[in-house]
């Protein structure tokens, strides 16, 4: 009798589907667990950056008596150059961070701009060269100034020595040309946190540095820095890039200002403008280094969180510029307080809760529960 042949073993091909449909269905299921677990680290790692920045601050005003301050133009040298300016807070508070060396190797006194002959250009090329003093300082990545939840380019948009960018902006307050959430007169300068000057010339809207006395609302009820969104484009004539965008990261041409608009009539104003313009959005955010308005260290709490941006005809040299706070994270973003604390913010807060709590001095009273 001969010997019984084993049976052969093995998958039917409707087996092997089935299995491979189940597997598609697991991952399809635990995907979004796992890209949400990434992005909360991703979050968490934002939150400590900004804490950090925070910390920076403090350690800052402990030796200098007042909170770090952007300069927002630059004088010109009888050679064309430029001396004195355009410098932001994220680039002296770099010793508070553990950059000494790249602190070191900024020269303070070389604005941050390619020529200054014509005052003109910094309101169009504040642009960092190749061969500019402090284009090797200007490319330097600083992580902690970066959220990486963010995704960004390095183009040569803020000029040839490519200048990394930055994902927090310092808090200015309202624009000058307002009068607040109510009619009045208009405030004529920066109630923020962060102070800014032109070296060029003294005006009415120039603060200075900031102490924490001149925070009269309290720290805790003060926000400092806030994150801000980089724009994927970076050719100021590419009209069709700058309408792929997110409109989180477009800036819209606001025109002229007019000195008594509310700051509801302003955030109406903004938003009802229809088209954006490439020639500002490319700027914000791209680098660290630079005081200049468009390049966005600084914001003004106008439009909603996660809103757009605007910009407003003269502005750039008195930082008169509606960057808004923005992030890559669901549903809101991180804030960073006077006091050093971090808090997540959502898009729905209420406007006039927003508006409050950027001003130092307003002397509203908001609850944290508002927030």
């Amino acid at each position: 009798m001969p010997p019984m042949r084993a049976g052969r073993r093995g998958f039917t091909l409707i087996e092997l589907l089935v299995v491979i449909a189940v597997v598609a269905v697991l991952i399809a299921l635990l995907l979004p667990a796992v890209q949400a677990a990434r992005e909360a680290a991703r979050r968490a790692q934002c939150t400590n950056n900004m804490k950090q920045i925070g910390l920076a601050m403090h350690n800052y005003a402990d030796v200098n008596g007042v909170f770090p301050m952007s300069t927002t133009s630059a004088l010109a040298a009888p050679n064309g150059a430029c001396q004195n300016g355009l410098f932001s807070w994220h680039a002296t508070i770099l010793p508070n961070i553990d950059q000494q060396p790249l602190y070191n190797a900024v020269n303070f006194a070389v604005g941050n701009a390619d020529q200054c002959s014509d005052p003109d250009v910094l309101l169009y090329a504040a642009t960092i060269g190749a061969a500019h003093p402090n284009g090797t300082a200007a490319r330097t990545v600083v992580g902690g100034y970066l959220c990486p939840s963010e995704s960004y380019q390095i183009p040569v948009t803020m000029g040839a020595s490519r200048p990394a960018p930055q994902s927090y902006s310092g808090n200015a307050g309202w624009t000058p040309d307002t009068s607040g959430p109510a009619a009045g007169e208009r405030i004529g300068r920066h109630n923020g946190f962060v102070g800014l000057a032109d070296p060029v010339g003294r005006a009415s809207w120039h603060v200075g540095p900031i102490s924490a006395a001149m925070v009269t609302d309290g720290l805790s009820q003060t926000v400092a820095a806030a994150e801000r969104r980089i724009p994927r484009a970076t050719d100021p004539n590419d009209v069709e890039a700058m309408l792929s965008e997110p409109e989180t990261t477009r800036s819209y041409c606001a025109g002229g200002s007019g000195s008594s608009r509310t700051l509801p009539a302003w955030q109406r104003y903004c938003g009802t403008v229809s088209f954006p313009d490439p020639a500002w959005t490319v700027f914000a955010g791209r680098a660290w280094i630079s005081g200049w308005g468009h390049a966005g260290g600084t914001f003004m709490a106008v439009m909603p969180i996660n809103g757009r941006n605007c910009h407003i005809y003269g502005g750039e040299s008195d930082g008169n510029i509606l960057v808004t706070p923005g992030s890559a994270h669901q549903g809101g973003l991180n804030v960073l307080f006077g006091d050093g604390s971090v808090r997540f913010l959502k898009d729905r807060i209420a406007l006039p809760v927003w508006w409050s709590i950027a001003t130092r001095d307003g002397g509203e009273v908001v609850g944290s529960d508002a927030m």
